[in-house]
């Protein structure tokens, strides 16, 4: 037999679910453009019957709502994640590449190595018409210098760019230090209020935003599961659960703590013209030390991007494998698969060295060379290593090393700031070995022995003497005078040139014997080198140049379509995740009609039975 106010019952149910129904509603229109939030609604169910024992059975008792869900999709998320990692990798490439860009405009632009090459053509023409003149002489020693100049601006450009590029990653870090100590900090709030079987929906929403942001930097991947009650077989699931965030396949973040990364100045450089203080990633011990390296490079999202950029080599780093070992001092030589011209060489005088996984300092290198310039069998000197208590020690090498990979740096298949630097080092060194070479057969205005044209200064501060430098095959230490020592950022015109026109050379000896002030078959062969179509592989200098741009024009194209593909991609997937947990105005302005009319007949029905009620009560009965 039912209660007699079962119906009053029935109708307070259907009016409290309406309420909810109307707050939800609001809630969701008042975060209609929250970034993040995901529409919320009440699951209902009616509420257990009353089994009556007449013929019709069983009498319904209204509604109760079980939960207030958000509308989530759990596969959306995870593609939209990907996506962005992948779109903000590409997208960080080719913003700084679009940069470098900018610098190799000014440089091959009208103000930049077109003009000085009409310039040089020009004060070229002036110098043969009056070889004995010091004004010609004057303008064209400024001319050369003017070019060496540019090629040291560019470079200081790209490395500028090198450090900013260092700056970032470190705020990147940074970022993501912040991120996972808020995801774990929404994680406890989350489980302290699910546990006690509250409704985290909102702080799920702030943590899965923060989890977009993270995306960002890094792949990411995200695994829930239930926090179990009892034991063994006796478990059950709570109402919580549990979450993990992993970043390049190591756990960031999960119920139990999260875990920071750092970063940590190298002690070497890895290319030659590195700028100082490059960075690289660990993940960060209790004690505040460093602990496993974090793999930067094979992670989806801006920090690969960045380390892309900054340390990208095209593949061209050192590599090799173990010939031999020696001790006090120790020393490791290394064979090479196939020989490096010292015009393409790119190992710093002093760095480190990994030699079968482990990393190995070095103070000097030395290396076969032959007649054509190209080294073999290089070794390097002084080798030392830290101890497992971070003392620098004399290195110790494992027994059975030998035959084992040698590589300095990483093998980066992207064309980044290294590989560009490489570019214009390879320029200079070629250049000025073939102006050189024509020069230093000829005597300047005074009879003597004409100096370097081109050459760069010294740690002492005195220009290097290149001339006859590697002639024949021999053997190159680190430190001497060659061409290696010669980079886009130290390039210069010979100094004595540029303080005294008379030490230009123009002319033979036997020219000057003769006393023909006229003569400048060296002026000749300079105007002929600066077409010469065999100075470099590309072509002349002209060409050389425009080689590096069409190259750099090429990727920037590339990663500016794989951009823009991802950012489709990531566009359609978040279309897709919006659909399902986005508000739609339309929608909720529907469902505020819907439950505010319901809720009226709730409020009806009620009325309706108040009245059955007093009558029942108040006007009936003896």
């Amino acid at each position: 037999m039912p209660s007699t106010f079962l119906g009053l019952n029935t109708g307070l149910s259907g009016l409290n679910y309406f309420q909810s129904a109307l707050n939800t509603t609001s809630h969701n229109i008042s975060n209609a453009n929250t970034e993040g939030y995901s529409r919320q609604q009440i699951i209902v169910s009616a509420t257990d019957p009353l089994r009556l024992n007449q013929s019709y059975g069983m009498m319904g008792t209204g509604v109760a709502g079980d939960s207030i869900d958000r509308l989530r999709n759990e596969f959306y998320d995870n593609k939209y994640w990907a996506a962005n990692s992948k779109y903000n990798k590409y997208y960080t490439q080719n913003d700084n590449l679009s940069t470098l860009q900018t610098y190799m405009n000014e440089m091959t632009g009208e103000a930049g190595y077109t003009q000085w090459l009409s310039q040089m053509s020009q004060a070229l023409q002036d110098l043969a018409d009056n070889p004995s003149d010091n004004t010609t002489r004057i303008s064209y020693t400024l001319t050369a210098d003017g070019f060496t100049d540019m090629m040291n601006e560019l470079a200081n450009n790209f490395q500028n760019t090198q450090k900013t590029i260092n700056d970032e990653i470190e705020l990147a870090v940074s970022e993501i230090n912040s991120l996972s100590k808020q995801i774990y900090e929404l994680t406890q709030q989350i489980i302290n209020v699910e546990l006690k079987g509250g409704n985290a929906n909102d702080l799920r929403d702030k943590r899965g935003v923060c989890i977009d942001t993270l995306s960002e930097y890094a792949e990411v991947e995200v695994l829930e599961k239930s926090i179990m009650y009892g034991v063994g077989h006796d478990q059950v699931p709570s109402n919580a659960e549990a979450l993990s965030v992993r970043i390049n396949g190591f756990i960031l973040v999960d119920e139990m703590e999260y875990n920071e990364l750092m970063v940590v100045p190298r002690s070497e450089n890895i290319n030659q013209t590195d700028v100082e203080g490059l960075v690289d990633v660990y993940w960060k011990c209790a004690d505040g030390t460093a602990g496993e390296f974090f793999d930067a490079l094979h992670t989806e999202g801006k920090l690969q991007g960045l380390f892309e950029i900054r340390d990208g080599n095209n593949g061209e780093n050192f590599r090799g494998t173990v010939k031999s070992i020696a001790e006090n001092p120790s020393s490791v030589a290394i064979d090479i698969p196939t020989p490096i011209h010292v015009y393409n060489l790119n190992v710093p005088q002093q760095g480190t060295i990994n030699l079968n996984g482990k990393d190995y300092m070095y103070d000097g290198w030395t290396a076969d060379y032959d007649e054509d310039g190209y080294l073999t069998n290089f070794q390097f000197n002084n080798m030392t290593m830290f101890d497992d208590k971070g003392v620098e020690i004399s290195a110790r090498f494992p027994q059975g090393i030998e035959g084992k990979t040698a590589k300095i740096g990483e093998y980066i298949s992207v064309k980044g700031i290294p590989y560009y630097m490489a570019r214009f080092n390879e320029m200079v060194r070629t250049f000025s070995d073939y102006m050189n070479s024509i020069v230093t057969e000829g005597v300047d205005k005074n009879g003597d022995a004409a100096l370097d044209m081109f050459t760069a200064q010294d740690p002492y501060g005195d220009d290097y003497v290149l001339k006859g430098t590697m002639e024949g095959a021999g053997v190159l230490q680190s430190t001497d005078s060659s061409y290696y020592r010669l980079t886009a950022l130290n390039w210069e015109l010979n100094e004595e040139w540029k303080k005294d026109p008379s030490k230009v050379a123009v002319s033979y000896a036997r020219d000057v014997e003769q006393g023909d002030v006229e003569a400048r078959p060296i002026v000749d062969k300079i105007i002929y080198g600066m077409t010469d179509m065999t100075m470099y592989s590309q072509g002349t200098v002209s060409h050389f140049m425009q080689s590096i741009t069409t190259t750099m024009a090429v990727d920037i194209s590339k990663t500016h379509t794989f951009a823009a593909n991802q950012d489709d991609i990531k566009y359609t997937i978040d279309s897709q995740r919006t659909s399902v947990s986005g508000v739609d105005e339309n929608e909720e302005a529907a469902d505020l009609t819907k439950f505010q009319n319901l809720y009226n007949l709730a409020s009806k029905v009620i009325s309706v039975l108040n009245e059955v009620y007093d009558k029942l009560i108040n006007q009936t009965g003896v």
